[in-house]
């Protein structure tokens, strides 16, 4: 009973301050139109890609850990994807392929990773 009370509670203060958030006026604009007028300035779309770039390379250097890992500690036999039959481990290189690729290359491949879709000009 509490833990219902509670979450009606809940429920209804973030639907208030939605509510108030899109309707009242703080000035010329309501809370909403100024945190989206704060998201569209220069200042914050540059601190959006450094963070990407930062983050960028974090999650690359964290991916490379974590393939190392799997490949070090795989088993013997090696079931590949979508087949159910066991593969000999010389078949199958031990070690991920090692690509190089050039910042502007990494950065495209999460474009299009994290948008879905394929940008031309980037």
């Amino acid at each position: 009973m509490f833990r219902l009370l509670k979450f009606a509670l809940v429920m209804g203060l973030l639907g208030a301050g939605v509510y108030y958030g899109m309707t009242v006026k703080l000035g010329e604009r309501t809370f909403f139109q100024h945190v989206r007028a704060i998201w569209d300035t220069k200042e914050t779309q540059e601190l959006r890609r450094g963070t990407k770039q930062k983050v960028g390379g974090l999650v690359d250097e964290a991916t490379d850990q974590v393939v190392k890992g799997v490949a070090k500690n795989a088993p013997g036999k090696v079931l590949l994807r979508g087949e159910g039959n066991e593969v000999d481990p010389g078949q199958v290189p031990s070690q991920p392929p090692q690509e190089n690729l050039s910042p502007q290359d990494r950065k495209a491949l999460r474009n299009i990773i994290g948008h879905g879709h394929l940008k031309p000009n980037e």
